[in-house]
């Protein structure tokens, strides 16, 4: 099963969570997801994927 959610290293130990289909950063309530720290850039991506928070719709690919 393909992810549509990924977590990528932005530098400086900050990461960012992105679609997979096209490497733009994932936006929630207007706010993108990067510049987090890895455990919490981990914990939006499993919620992503577990359809427990949902992007904005205009951001879906």
């Amino acid at each position: 099963m393909t992810k549509r959610f990924a977590v990528r290293e932005t530098g400086d130990d900050r990461w960012k969570v992105v679609y997979t289909s096209t490497g733009t950063v994932v936006t929630l309530e207007g706010s993108p997801l990067d510049d987090l720290d890895r455990h919490r850039a981990e914990e939006c991506l499993g919620l992503l994927e577990a359809g427990e928070l949902v992007p904005d719709p205009s951001e879906d690919p």
